[in-house]
């Protein structure tokens, strides 16, 4: 339980990192001016995004998140993954390819966007709304073991109404980039488990050492465990502490902001000083 949960952190953090970085600085490359509230829904559909893979988990946080409907979910990706591993196996793959299978491939992540924008052209606000709310329904939960709160559904249900209600353009002013929002998360996800022991299959469906399920990454001596000490004590802070000087350096207004608080801070601190 302790190791899925860092991993669930350590994949909501490198999302919510990416996304920060993506929305940011593209924004300041293309020269309109970044707007505050799209850059964070941005990084948190990304962080959400980034638990989506682990569908193909049965105990993973992606699947416990919506009660009955996730787990349903989980159950028509699980099968799925497999037969897609038991169609397009070469002679070298071993395993049966329901988890870190279908899910973790660059394929299944672009088609996972594409498919979010096609069905968003076709139906609009449903699901636009509904992608919204899930996907930061689990980057709260993500968080969640890094800063506890209340209920995390509520969180999402009131963010998803604050970003069509306040927003420019509301819920519909986000169609443009839902979909790539969902693909960064979604691959992110896959190269965090690609530094892993078991690696991803993340070239899917690409021949490589007579292997279509290869499962690449790095150099087995750098691979980490799951959960394991660099996870805990190294990665997942060094991506809590890159979340969080991406907010000052990216998001309009955050950096005025901490130094705001800084100085209340102090003034309050000296004040309380005995002279």
């Amino acid at each position: 339980m302790v190791g899925r949960t860092v991993l669930g952190v350590s994949h909501a953090l490198s999302g919510a990192a990416l996304g920060l970085g993506v929305a940011g600085f593209a924004t300041g490359w293309s020269g309109a001016p970044p707007d505050a509230g799209g850059v964070l829904t941005f990084a948190a559909v990304c962080a959400g995004a980034a638990l989506l893979p682990d569908l193909d988990h049965p105990s993973s946080m992606a699947t416990t998140r919506f009660s009955w409907a996730s787990a349903v979910a989980s159950k028509v990706v699980r099968p799925l993954s497999g037969f897609a591993y038991r169609l397009t196996r070469a002679p070298r793959d071993t395993g049966r390819g329901t988890h870190r299978g279908l899910t973790h491939t660059a394929l299944f992540a672009v088609g996972l966007g594409l498919g979010i924008n096609a069905a968003s052209a076709a139906w609009g606000a449903p699901v636009l709304l509904g992608t919204l709310f899930v996907c930061i329904a689990l980057a709260i939960k993500g968080l969640d073991a890094i800063v506890p709160g209340p209920p995390s559904l509520l969180i999402a249900a009131g963010l998803t109404y604050a970003v069509d209600a306040w927003m420019p353009g509301g819920v519909d002013g986000t169609a443009g980039w839902l979909g790539t929002a969902v693909t960064l998360g979604v691959l992110v996800h896959s190269v965090g488990d690609a530094v892993t022991e078991s690696g991803a299959p993340l070239l899917w469906p690409l021949p490589i050492r007579r292997r279509r399920w290869y499962p690449v990454g790095g150099p087995r001596p750098l691979r980490m465990r799951t959960g394991g000490r660099v996870e805990t004590l190294l990665v997942a802070p060094a991506l809590a502490l890159a979340v969080f000087l991406l907010v000052l350096l990216v998001v309009p207004g955050a950096g005025e902001l901490a130094l705001q608080l800084r100085d209340r801070v102090g003034d309050l601190l000296a004040v309380r000083e005995p002279r």
